[in-house]
């Protein structure tokens, strides 16, 4: 009989301090620092008229961040993507140094590594355009 007194007196404030405890550990173990790696797809913006990729798109880049976990978990789920963009190349090869600057993070998450580190995209006119300088070069 005794144990039952002791476990329903202060019933209300056992309760509380219950919550009170999940809602701290809750705090403490998202609030952490922790680290993950994700592959990133990469994607292609203002592509000159008239020009395209060649040979196959480049493959996912793997990245490694650290951040809080509870934002690197909403990360994971939101899936970033690397943009590349094209606006002003020209036909031939152009590089990007630092791909970790290419990547959309919240603020908070930092890069720890990038694989790899730059990516070179090589541009060529399209069939359409070639035949059209042909076309435009050939004598009359």
């Amino acid at each position: 009989m005794k144990l039952r007194v002791m476990a329903t007196h202060n019933l209300g404030l056992k309760v509380l301090s219950l919550i009170m405890a999940v809602v701290i550990w809750f705090f403490v173990e998202f609030g952490k620092e922790t680290e993950i790696s994700m592959e990133v797809p990469v994607r292609f913006e203002n592509i000159p008229p008239g020009l395209v990729i060649a040979g196959a798109p480049p493959s996912p880049i793997n990245i490694r961040l650290k951040g809080q976990k509870i934002v690197l978990i909403k990360l994971r789920a939101v899936r970033p993507v690397a943009h590349l963009d094209l606006k002003g190349a020209a036909e031939g090869t152009t590089g990007f140094p630092n791909m970790e600057r290419m990547i959309n993070l919240p603020e908070g998450v930092r890069v720890t590594r990038v694989t790899p580190v730059a990516l070179e995209v090589r541009l060529t006119k399209t069939a359409m355009e070639r035949r059209g300088t042909v076309t435009r070069d050939a004598p009359d």
